[in-house]
């Protein structure tokens, strides 16, 4: 799995923060005002800021997201790697001008799914203005069966130097339904990918290692070469949470009182990031499974619908 790590920010409580001079890959995003050291060499994947967009309720034209983002790119003073068509996020919602994780219907969601394939069409029609850039198509969904639909119109425009991205999983963690219409994504999804010609596949904003994990397996066992970005190790710093290599999740390690006094959150945040990437590097040094794989919840029917009944 490669990871993409989301900078946000150049400092954190007034430290420098160069994620760029430990990892090769950065997710940047025109939302904020991240910049890139000079002498690095990392690659980077542009993001629309559609997940920004829905908080200040400020919803551009496809047209006007890309610009931004090209506006953005020669700011920063060097080019993308990759550049995301402008999705329409089904599991952000805004009420009070609060931002919270909710799916919306399914009939709301059939409509933000035509408008992230009408988008992902834009992208497509600018190729030759965005030549020596992959295009990341994202395909939203509110359940397993509309997923799927919009990921096989998707891939009717892909070509197969393209990327096809998986966006609106930011909320699996809250619901094993959710994460059940992921493995039902992917388990049908990445052969229709592979089949297709496609060989890259990006996860946006979800850091689940229990699911990434199976995900990076199952990718590679159908010729997928797989990747995420996450701004975790960054936000999870700043609180005193630090990467468990072990359970494979962040851990609080160190409390409010101490912070600056104790850890610095920069640093913590380089510390996630190394980790992190050492993680993934052992995970890929792992053989794979002889045996067809599928991923799934690994829980007895029993701890599932304990899990349900307490979700309820």
């Amino acid at each position: 799995m490669r990871f993409y790590v989301s900078k946000c920010h150049d400092t954190l409580n007034g430290i420098t923060y160069s994620p760029e001079t430990i990892t090769p890959y950065l997710c940047l995003n025109p939302y904020y005002p991240a910049s890139l050291k000079k002498n690095s060499r990392v690659k980077y994947i542009l993001d629309s800021g559609a997940f920004q967009d829905v908080k200040t309720e400020s919803r551009l034209t496809p047209e006007d997201a890309l610009q931004r983002q090209l506006n953005f790119e020669r700011k920063v003073g060097r080019r993308a790697e990759s550049i995301v068509s402008y999705d329409r996020l089904v599991d952000e919602q805004t009420e009070d001008g609060v931002q919270f994780k909710e799916r919306v219907s399914e009939s709301i969601g059939k409509e933000y799914v035509e408008e992230t394939i009408e988008s992902a069409k834009y992208l497509v029609s600018q190729r030759k203005r965005l030549k020596g850039r992959q295009l990341v198509l994202s395909c939203q969904g509110t359940n397993a069966d509309q997923y799927l639909e919009c990921m096989e119109a998707i891939l009717d425009i892909a070509t197969p130097d393209d990327v096809i991205g998986l966006g609106g999983f930011c909320i699996l963690s809250k619901s094993i339904t959710y994460e059940n219409e992921f493995y039902e994504v992917i388990n049908k999804g990445f052969p229709l990918i592979r089949e297709n010609g496609n060989t890259r596949v990006h996860i946006f904003g979800m850091g689940v290692f229990r699911v990434l994990v199976q995900t990076d397996i199952f990718a590679r066992t159908n010729g997928i070469d797989c990747s995420y970005d996450t701004s975790s190790p960054e936000l999870n710093a700043v609180f005193g949470k630090c990467f468990n290599p072990v359970e494979g999740q962040m851990a609080s390690v160190f409390s409010k009182i101490q912070k600056m006094n104790g850890y610095v959150p920069a640093e913590l945040a380089m510390l996630n990031v190394r980790m992190i990437t050492d993680y993934w590097k052992l995970i890929t040094e792992m053989p794979l499974p002889e045996t067809d794989f599928h991923p799934g919840i690994n829980k007895s029917r029993k701890e599932r619908m304990k899990i349900k009944e307490n979700e309820e």
